[in-house]
């Protein structure tokens, strides 16, 4: 085929739609393979905040007043 042959008005219009439809199936799939990665993500993060939550129970810090040997009140 020769390359004016897709320009004749009859030809035109399918290689219009070919190339319309090869820009949507390309960003189809661009958009569920990020799809796909962020859900294996989100699974990995659940997965973390799960192994996490025992070992964030740490024991808590209290204040306490004392005096310094100047008589003044420090707090710990």
């Amino acid at each position: 085929m020769n390359p004016e042959a897709f320009l004749e008005a009859g030809i035109a219009i399918y290689v219009a739609m070919a190339v319309a439809l090869s820009v949507w199936l390309g960003i189809f799939v661009y958009l569920w393979r990020i799809d796909a990665q962020a859900r294996v993500l989100k699974r990995e993060l659940e997965r973390e905040r799960q192994r996490e939550q025992p070992a964030s129970r740490a024991p808590r810090a209290t204040v306490k007043r004392v005096s310094s040997p100047e008589h003044e009140i420090v707090e710990k």
